[in-house]
C-alpha cells in the first residue's frame, strides 16, 4: 500500500511541475547568475512568467538537457558545443535577434575566434551572456607573494609556504596544473593529465590547502582573506575585491577563457517567447544592470566601458577594474572532447579521495 501512495505521490508531483511550468518561460541555468528584478520586469512587459530552474555545474547541465524540456539554458562554451554537436540546440535566427553583433565588446571578438576553428561557431548556437577568466586572488597584505606569482604562475598552488584554494572544478583545477607544466588543456595526453593528477594530489595534501568552489564568497568579507591564494572566475573576484580591500587579482600568463550563452533546445516548448528573453536582456539597460548587479563582465564593449566609469560602483578602482575587465596575455577555450573529458574528470576523482 506504501508503494502505491508513493507512486501516486510521485505522479500528482509531476503533474503539478508540469502544471506550473506548461505556461512559463522555462530557464535552466547556473544560480544566483540573473538579476531577480530584470526577470521581474521581463514578466510584467510581456505578461509572460519565467521558471528559473538551476544546476551547479555543466556537467550537470549536460545530462539533464538532454533527458528534459527546457525553453532556454544557459550553459559554458564547451557544453553549448556538446549540445549542439550532438543534435540538441536549435540554430539561432540572427534576423529574431536585435542585438547588433558590432557591439560585441573587443576582447569578447578576440575571445569567440577560437570558437570558429574545427567547423564550430557558438553564434551558430549561442547568444553570448557574461564571459570572463578564471585567476588567483591573492592577499596583498604580503609583499613576497605578488613576487612569488609573477615568478610561479600556477604553480603557486603547490607552494606550502601559502594556505590556498583550489577551485572544486575538474577542468579548472587541471587547467592549472596543465598549464603549471606547460602543457594546454586542450590536447592533453593522457600521460600529461596524470602528471598533473600526481601535482594536483600532491598540492591538496599540504596541510593548508583546500579545495572549495562558491563558499569563498562569504569567507572573504569585511577584509578577511581566508586563504593567501585562491582559484577564482573574474566576476566572483569583483565581487570579492569589492568586499575585501586585503584582496587582488592576478591572471598568469596562460589562463582559460569561458562564455556563458543563451541557447534554444530543439524540444523547447516556448520559442518565440525565448527570443523574446533574448531580446530583452540584451538591451544596453538590462545588460548595465545585470552586469552592475552580478559583477561579471557584459558582452557590450559600450556597457563595459560604461561600468569602468562609475565611480559609485568602484569600476575606477584599477585593482577592481583589472579583474572586471577580463584580464590575459595568452588564453584557451575549453572545447568538446569526451574523451579528454572522461580522463580529466576520472583524474579528479582521485585528487579528491586522496586526501
Amino acid at each position: 500500500m506504501k508503494k502505491i501512495f508513493s507512486f501516486m505521490f510521485i505522479l500528482v508531483a509531476l503533474f503539478m511541475l508540469s502544471a506550473c511550468t506548461g505556461n512559463a518561460l522555462v530557464i535552466y541555468m547556473p544560480k544566483e547568475y540573473i538579476s531577480e528584478d530584470l526577470v521581474d520586469a521581463f514578466e510584467k512587459e510581456y505578461g509572460v512568467k519565467v521558471a528559473l530552474r538551476y544546476f551547479d555545474s555543466n556537467e550537470v547541465l549536460l545530462t539533464n538537457a538532454k533527458v528534459n524540456s527546457y525553453d532556454l539554458i544557459i550553459p559554458s562554451d564547451y557544453a553549448v558545443e556538446e549540445l549542439a554537436v550532438e543534435g540538441y540546440l536549435k540554430k539561432l535566427d540572427w534576423d529574431r535577434i536585435d542585438f547588433d553583433q558590432a557591439d560585441f565588446s573587443n576582447s569578447l571578438d578576440i575571445a569567440m575566434t577560437q570558437l570558429k576553428t574545427d567547423g564550430f561557431d557558438i553564434l551558430e548556437y549561442a547568444m553570448p551572456y557574461f564571459w570572463g577568466t578564471i585567476g588567483l586572488i591573492y592577499n596583498n597584505t604580503k609583499p613576497q607573494l605578488l613576487t612569488d606569482l609573477e615568478t610561479e604562475g600556477w604553480g603557486i598552488l603547490n607552494n606550502e609556504s601559502y594556505s590556498k584554494m583550489i577551485y572544486d572544478s575538474s577542468r579548472d583545477a587541471f587547467m592549472a596544473a596543465l598549464y603549471a607544466h606547460d602543457h594546454n588543456v586542450n590536447d592533453a595526453t593522457s600521460a600529461e593529465v596524470n602528471v598533473a593528477k600526481d601535482w594536483l594530489i600532491n598540492a591538496y595534501s599540504k596541510s593548508n590547502a583546500v579545495i572549495k568552489s562558491d563558499e569563498i564568497l562569504s569567507e572573504a568579507i569585511n577584509n578577511q582573506t581566508p586563504y593567501d591564494v585562491a582559484m577564482v572566475y573574474s566576476g566572483d573576484a569583483v565581487y570579492i575585491l569589492q568586499e575585501t580591500d586585503n584582496y587582488s587579482f592576478y591572471v598568469p600568463e596562460w589562463t582559460n577563457v569561458w562564455i556563458d550563452g543563451f541557447v534554444i533546445p530543439e524540444n523547447t516548448k516556448h520559442e518565440d517567447w525565448a527570443y523574446d528573453f533574448i531580446n530583452f536582456m540584451t538591451t544596453y539597460e538590462s545588460l548595465l544592470d545585470n552586469a552592475t548587479e552580478m559583477g561579471y563582465s557584459p558582452i557590450s564593449q559600450a556597457v563595459h566601458d560604461a561600468l569602468i566609469e562609475d565611480t559609485e560602483f568602484n569600476w575606477d578602482n584599477d585593482r577592481i577594474g583589472y579583474a572586471f575587465s577580463v584580464p590575459y596575455t595568452n588564453f584557451e577555450i575549453y572545447r568538446h572532447n569526451s574523451e579528454l573529458k572522461r580522463l580529466i574528470d576520472d583524474a579528479w576523482e582521485l585528487v579528491i579521495l586522496s586526501n
